[in-house]
């Protein structure tokens, strides 16, 4: 027969037991509620990102992860804010030149546009600043990238500005007293030694460094997109020069002779690029210049030629956007 004291402890042993087995229902029951609700908040979270928002305008959800890994969250919302599909929004950043913050107005030039620019077109318009207003988007050119400085009329040069130091060419290099920066100076004598080594031609100077009151009289005597106003020559920066020959001093016999040839294709070898080629106008707003060199030095010379882009381009995707063309953006 059991005591009170030992039927006490075997009632309260049992009790425990009974607890015990009794937590473990409970407790899967509280962690289906958990997941239910991590799942579901997690749902809800997703439906908010901007993957999913990309989603919803009609991209694969492979195409809505890399837009979302390409632009900036500020691109992204204006991108969506667009609320349409747009077909050419993956093509565009597969371009060579596509810059990520230019994204959302490569879409809008190319919904405005009605001339059917190619897409390596659209994104090199855009890269240079074509689709803005040239007089409001036009802001003081950076000197301190020195002889990679872009002039042009979206970057200009202060009036009172002036290289720190000029050199006046020797008379057999120009006509009349041309001076220019020292290393646009020395890679010019060379350049007209292997010139005339080659055609047995002398390839002359007739213009280089012009200041802003000059440029003004240029400006004024030259029709229409053939000179700079003042303040928008690279003229002004001693980084540039017009150049002819003895044996054809006129400049348009001197595109079709032997040394321009000549010179077209290798002034690269030396520093200098032809500023304004002829099929890339719409660019830089000149007409072709066969005879205007710029210089920038062996390095980059030899990539604006193999690329075959013009300096505005060079400069918006490697110095402007340092060639970070399709990585992710801090989010």
């Amino acid at each position: 027969m059991l005591s009170p004291e030992k039927a006490k402890r075997l009632i309260a042993q049992y009790s425990d037991r009974d607890h015990r087995w009794m937590t473990v229902p409970v407790a899967i029951a509280a962690l289906f509620v958990l997941l239910v609700t991590v799942k579901s908040c997690q749902g809800i979270s997703y439906y908010h990102s901007d993957e999913c928002r990309i989603y919803r305008l009609g991209y694969p959800i492979e195409d809505a992860r890399t837009l979302v890994s390409v632009l900036s969250k500020a691109e992204t919302d204006t991108f969506i804010a667009r609320g349409e599909y747009d077909t050419i929004a993956m093509p565009v950043i597969q371009a060579r030149y596509f810059i990520a913050a230019n994204f959302v107005r490569y879409l809008n030039f190319h919904e405005a546009d009605t001339t059917g620019a190619p897409l390596d077109v659209i994104v090199a318009l855009v890269n240079v600043g074509y689709d803005r207003d040239r007089e409001s988007s036009a802001t003081p050119c950076d000197t301190s990238k020195g002889q990679l400085m872009l002039v042009n009329g979206r970057h200009y040069l202060e009036e009172n500005y002036k290289p720190d130091s000029l050199v006046a060419f020797s008379m057999d290099y120009c006509y009349g007293h041309q001076q220019a920066q020292p290393a646009v100076v020395n890679a010019f004598m060379a350049l007209q030694e292997a010139c005339k080594q080659q055609t047995d031609a002398q390839l002359m100077i007739n213009s280089a460094y012009r200041s802003y009151q000059q440029q003004i009289g240029t400006y004024k005597r030259n029709p229409k997109g053939y000179a700079a106003r003042a303040g928008s020559s690279e003229h002004q920066a001693g980084l540039a020069i017009d150049v002819t020959s003895r044996e054809h001093p006129m400049r348009w016999p001197f595109d079709k002779s032997e040394e321009g040839v000549w010179m077209r294709e290798h002034c690269h070898e030396y520093g200098f690029i032809l500023r304004y080629p002829k099929r890339q106008s719409l660019i830089f707003g000149f007409a072709y210049e066969p005879w205007h060199l710029r210089y920038v030095g062996k390095e980059v010379a030899k990539r604006v030629h193999d690329e075959d882009i013009t300096y505005d381009e060079y400069y918006a995707y490697y110095i402007d956007n340092k060639g970070a063309l399709t990585k992710p953006q801090s989010r």
